[in-house]
């Protein structure tokens, strides 16, 4: 009997050299370019979505009949009518539509989904992370910063993760990105070249408009040194010196000009991620419901109390959390052991298991593979209903962070609900 057919391995006449990964590097990167040209073609650049007057209506909250009778007001509020007309006012299509930002002023005029922060109120600081790698992390902190402009809050989305996974699908390439447009010159020793105190230089507009970003490069491997390195200058020089409060204290001004500033986390525990939970108001922790996430989550909390210890010393305040969200992620409902699983996630984390639960769809996985989210997506080729799906629970999930953030964070009274 034949055997089956094994795919040969690579055949390499020599070793490999740090000359052929160099040289694997220069393909493998400018294969990424080609491929990030081809997915956001025409131009090259992402671009947001478009929404007609039915998607509208949804995002304000409002019937199609009464957004049609607030559309027809157009002009004496200043706003977007959506219709598309020639020099003379005829309409050159029946449809109306409208851009990212036009339907955000709308939101914003109809006011029914956004809290406004009363004076003295900072922005929320929220670290999304676990360090187990494809749990849908980025997928998570990237849809929630777009969810959150939806309703039209100002959001700042900080990419945390050398990797650079946010920086890519917020439209910008993380191999491009330079050091200065990190948060790594915070990280860096008062005095000592590229050092900054503040983040505002880092930021920048992204396609998404409400959203604006600090980029996230390789060159983050170098604040896991520098953070150490200064802690222990400070101990040889008998001075004081809390390397918790530097993320913290960069991004103090900033909590005053957005609303919501969102971490995306490495899939590690280190001296930077240590400094992104000091930093946050909330936890979001994503657990896949299979075994492998469960016990990673655990293992994760076991280090992150033994932190916190460290933490307690070092610091001369104690930490107060508003809130902590577990959310199921990349959930397969249709798989055989997922909803015991599920059951061992609530009754692992309790009262903390937000009641979200974020599906693993065909629609997210195709989001995926073009860098965007459900919130990209303009026109879903494919099952309406599986689109659907997905997109509900995302904005169950947002609406959610935005509820307890109202509640725990800004101390919105329930009756204003």
């Amino acid at each position: 009997m034949a055997a089956d057919a094994v795919s040969p391995t690579p055949a390499l006449s020599r070793g490999v050299t740090l000359d052929d990964l160099n040289r694997l590097d220069f393909q493998i990167s400018s294969m990424m370019e080609r491929i990030r040209s081809a997915i956001y073609r025409p131009t090259g650049e992402k671009r947001a979505p478009r929404f007609n007057a039915t998607q509208l209506a949804a995002l304000c909250g409002k019937s199609h009949a009464a957004m049609l009778r607030l559309l027809d007001k157009s002009a004496e509020f200043g706003l977007a009518n959506g219709l598309v007309t020639d020099e003379s006012g005829n309409k050159l299509t029946p449809h109306r539509s409208f851009s990212l930002e036009q339907a955000i002023d709308w939101v914003r005029h109809v006011g029914a989904r956004r809290y406004a922060r009363q004076p003295g109120q900072l922005g929320t600081v929220i670290s999304v992370g676990l360090f187990k790698g494809g749990i849908g992390k980025t997928t998570l902190a990237t849809s929630l910063a777009q969810g959150l402009s939806l309703r039209s809050y100002s959001v700042l989305l900080v990419d945390l993760d050398p990797q650079g996974s946010a920086t890519a699908v917020m439209g910008s390439n993380p191999g491009a990105i330079g050091a200065e447009e990190t948060v790594e010159p915070v990280t860096r020793a008062p005095g000592t070249e590229g050092y900054r105190a503040s983040l505002a230089e880092s930021i920048r507009p992204t396609y998404w408009s409400g959203v604006d970003l600090i980029a996230g490069s390789t060159s983050l491997f170098a604040s896991e040194f520098y953070l150490p390195l200064r802690s222990m200058e400070a101990q040889r020089e008998g001075k004081q010196f809390n390397f918790l409060e530097v993320l913290s204290q960069a991004l103090h001004p900033l909590r005053s000009e957005y609303d919501y500033i969102i971490l995306d986390l490495p899939p590690a525990l280190s001296y930077l991620t240590m400094n992104a939970y000091w930093a946050s108001d909330a936890l979001i922790l994503p657990v896949v419901p299979e075994g492998l996430s469960l016990q990673s989550s655990v293992q994760f909390w076991n280090m992150f109390t033994d932190l916190a210890e460290t933490m307690r010393r070092v610091s001369d305040r104690e930490r107060l959390f508003a809130w902590l969200g577990v959310v199921p992620s990349m959930v397969e409902s249709h798989k055989g052991r997922v909803q015991e699983m599920l059951k061992w996630i609530r009754m692992f984390y309790g009262e903390y298991v937000m009641s979200s639960e974020l599906p693993l769809t065909e629609a997210i996985k195709t989001s995926g593979t073009e860098l965007a989210t459900v919130f990209d997506v303009e026109k879903y080729v494919g099952s309406a209903k599986t689109y659907e799906r997905a997109r509900v629970a995302f904005d169950k999930f947002v609406d959610e962070v935005d509820l307890m953030t109202r509640r725990h964070v800004w101390n919105e009274p329930e009756s204003e609900e």
